[in-house]
């Protein structure tokens, strides 16, 4: 199964993806996660809610880390 990421906004109680590489009518599972704002935590509890995460997002999190 392939995984595709987006970061998208939550607007009026919805979510609009748009641009998806997929074909009209697929069938799809959404997960919604809200992003933390890494800079209002303490360094500890950003590592430790981020340390389990594995894949993209975990990638993700080093190289907003790294852009401060």
């Amino acid at each position: 199964m392939s995984q595709i990421i987006i970061d998208s906004r939550v607007s009026n109680g919805h979510v609009t993806l748009q641009n998806l590489p997929l074909e009209d009518e697929t069938e799809v599972k959404i997960i919604v996660i809200p992003k933390a704002n890494l800079s209002k935590m303490s360094f500890q509890n950003s590592q430790s809610l981020t340390r389990t995460v594995k894949g993209n997002i975990a990638d993700d999190v080093v190289a907003e880390r790294r852009n401060r």
